[in-house]
């Protein structure tokens, strides 16, 4: 069965004839601080993001706190995990700027605090592409999902849409993602991208682990609809993302090449386009007779045989 074409995230759709969706991933960039939260959605915002993602957790409930092997993660998600509350004054300071809130739920008590907030949809991280728990909780919600898929082998994604189209579940799309931070260019595989489209037939996007802003442009001709982008304010602050991501300057560049490859894209012609009409007239040839012989000259004059009619004239001469 095939994933929807097209997708209602909140107030705007995205599809083939939309510009790229652009998610600015703040994550743990908040370093549970409200105030710095707050101030960076601001900055997404006016640097041109559709959208603010988060992480919603309960660090006991997605980690074996009991695990001396995991002590390391613990210390970290424990740092930076947001309480309810804080969910509710970020999703409505969000809303006050009219940029869509939503988050990846890590466990699925989060789920339904999330679907109770009105987020528009969720997404789902990579380590849990086959975290089919989740998944189900998700799906009973109703609402699109974007999944990414890093650290994945092709099986791996092609049991999550085979899991999804036993549940009838079509508004789902997927980003292709390389799970190093930051990613290095020889390791992006971007090509990847038509193989998710194609395979899947389902809008897919890419989820931008390098540093800068020159894959996303590259990931938007190869088929991506939506860009998702590790986001901060200063990459100086502490924490484990910050230096990775981009800063509101970048984010903004960003904003404008991924529209541009979104223009230069354009659709598949048919004809030729506006102006290629002078290139039609003086660069292509009629067919002249010169000294009773036939010879192709520019321009093409409409009383004229076509150049490309030589062929069938020459065999009557």
């Amino acid at each position: 069965m095939p994933f929807d074409k097209k997708i209602q995230f909140g107030r705007d759709q995205i599809d083939v004839n939309s510009k790229p969706y652009l998610i600015a991933e703040i994550g743990l960039n908040h370093n549970n601080d409200l105030e710095l939260a707050k101030r960076t959605i601001e900055a997404a915002h006016q640097s041109g993001a559709n959208a603010v993602k988060f992480q919603s957790y309960h660090t006991n409930q997605f980690i074996d706190v009991e695990n001396e092997e995991a002590k390391a993660l613990v210390d970290i998600f424990s740092r930076y995990e947001l309480s309810e509350e804080s969910h509710k004054v970020l999703k409505s300071c969000a809303d006050d700027l009219g940029i869509a809130f939503f988050s990846t739920p890590l466990n699925v008590e989060y789920v339904e605090l999330l679907d109770e907030l009105g987020v528009p949809g969720f997404k789902v991280a990579s380590g849990d592409l086959n975290n089919f728990q989740l998944l189900d909780s998700l799906v009973k919600k109703n609402k699109p999902l974007i999944i990414s898929t890093g650290a994945s082998d092709r099986s791996s994604i092609k049991k999550t849409q085979s899991y999804l189209n036993e549940l009838d579940f079509s508004a789902a799309a997927f980003l292709h993602c390389i799970s190093i931070y930051p990613a290095p260019d020889e390791n992006l595989s971007l090509a990847t991208i038509p193989w998710l489209e194609n395979e899947l037939d389902a809008i897919v996007g890419f989820s931008d682990h390098t540093v800068g802003c020159d894959a996303a442009p590259m990931a938007i001709a190869l088929g991506a609809l939506i860009i998702e982008k590790h986001f901060t304010l200063d990459r100086g602050l502490e924490g484990p993302d910050h230096k990775l991501s981009a800063t509101p300057a970048i984010l903004t560049q960003l904003r404008e090449k991924i529209d541009r490859a979104c223009e230069m894209l354009g659709k598949a012609r048919t004809n030729y386009i506006g102006d290629e009409v002078l290139g039609e007239k003086f660069g292509k040839r009629s067919l002249y007779e010169r000294d009773g012989q036939l010879i192709a000259l520019r321009p093409r004059l409409s009383h004229l045989p076509k150049d490309s009619e030589y062929i069938n004239l020459s065999k009557k001469q």
